[in-house]
């Protein structure tokens, strides 16, 4: 495994609660963006109709904290909520899975666990009417990015989606700053939603891309906010804020993104959609 990976999986814990809460006073605008990107309540209602059953069988994949479900549970009107979802979670942190758990309402009733990654995960006999990765799949090592894109699209019956940071966005780009300008170039970078896109195609997996631009802000005197939500970015907290603005790679570019109206980490989000004999939307 890449030191990515395990700093990522080492940041999936209890140890770092408080600063996976700090993270999410700003990064909760990414699942926000996307629960409005999509008018979920139809699709999940038009799968169900194709497929003629009293739930939808789901697998979130990397499901982290839970942040997405909980969104789309605030978002779908109540009329909708007649859905019932048998919700699958998998995770290579135990811990993941158990905030996600505790997050869980209607429609969402928990079904399985799979506590391993998804290039380990064997779904024979497993099928789900959708998967989603959503912000789910950036420490993954690159040379297992095409198994790990296999056993996702093996996962699911009608329909997947990813949700992935582009190259320009503030996640892949600052990070790309940060082994330049702390580690020497020696990390591996981030998975960017270009890689996933180029794997898909290397694939031949037919599919759909939606892009989405917004930007996580703070006010600029929110600092030990802004420093929890720049070091859960990089899953690293030895480096304070200062120290980020002081490197010359690092430095540059948050003042790039410090102005008169305070902190502003630009996004571009590409909501993929993956199609197995279903209608697009």
């Amino acid at each position: 495994m890449t030191q990515t990976f395990l700093k990522s999986c080492e940041h999936w814990s209890e140890h770092y609660l408080e600063e996976m809460h700090n993270f999410y006073k700003l990064a909760g605008l990414d699942y926000l963006e996307l629960a409005n990107s999509v008018n979920w309540a139809t699709v999940l209602l038009k799968i169900r109709q194709k497929v003629n059953v009293d739930a939808l069988e789901i697998l979130d994949v990397a499901c982290g904290s839970g942040m997405f479900p909980t969104v789309l549970q605030q978002v779908l009107l109540e009329k909708d909520k007649k859905l019932f979802i048998n919700y699958s979670l998998l995770d290579p942190s135990k811990f993941a899975i158990n905030e996600t758990k505790k997050k869980l309402r209607h429609p969402f009733h928990l079904s399985k666990e799979f506590n391993v990654t998804l290039q380990d995960f064997n779904c024979i006999g497993n099928l789900f009417h959708i998967s989603w990765a959503i912000h789910a799949l950036y420490a993954i090592p690159k040379n297992e990015l095409k198994i790990s894109l296999e056993k996702f699209y093996g996962s699911f019956k009608l329909k997947g989606f990813i949700a992935h940071a582009c190259n320009d966005s503030h996640y892949i780009n600052f990070h790309n700053l940060y082994i330049r300008g702390f580690r020497d170039g020696k990390f591996q970078a981030f998975c960017s939603a270009e890689d996933i896109l180029d794997t898909l195609d290397s694939l031949d997996f037919k599919y759909k891309v939606h892009f989405i631009e917004y930007a996580n802000t703070a006010k600029s005197d929110d600092l030990v906010i802004v420093e929890a939500y720049l070091q859960r970015c990089l899953f690293d907290d030895t480096i304070s804020l200062s120290e980020m603005r002081k490197n010359n790679l690092t430095g540059k570019y948050l003042d790039s993104c410090n102005g008169s109206g305070g902190w502003r980490f630009p996004q571009k989000v590409a909501l993929i959609e993956l199609n197995k004999s279903f209608d697009w939307f």
